[in-house]
């Protein structure tokens, strides 16, 4: 966690202002889960965050996304190398153009039980 910190300007460059956050879903109380987009340097230097509060995996939770292509998982928290059971989207997810969350673009991923998967749009 401390490298995709260190690596990913999106979590460290804008962290004292709102520049660097966007909500994508604040309204699923009832599954618990939360996803928000991390700025950086540059328009192309995000990363989309999704929070998982229950115990229960969610498969094919689909996040709206700004952009079309290629959203690599860049860490989960369930990943076997956290001694995790190994529950995500590896290696990534492919935008589809299906609006949600006011975005024009989605993904659908499975976000693990307690846990945190992040995705960095690929071009």
């Amino acid at each position: 966690l401390n490298r995709l910190y260190r690596e990913e300007s999106a979590l460290h460059f804008y962290e004292f202002t709102p520049d660097g956050f966007e909500w994508l879903d604040c309204q699923s109380a009832n599954d618990s889960v939360l996803a928000y987009i991390r700025k950086g340097k540059t328009a192309e230097d995000q990363l989309v965050v999704c929070c998982n509060f229950t115990p229960v995996v969610r498969h094919d939770h689909r996040v709206g996304v700004p952009q079309g292509g290629w959203y690599r998982e860049v860490f989960n928290s369930d990943s076997q190398h956290y001694a995790g059971s190994n529950v995500g989207t590896y290696p990534g997810a492919m935008a589809d153009p299906i609006e949600w969350h006011g975005r024009p673009w989605s993904i659908k991923i499975n976000l693990p039980p307690l846990g945190v998967a992040v995705f960095k749009p690929e071009p």
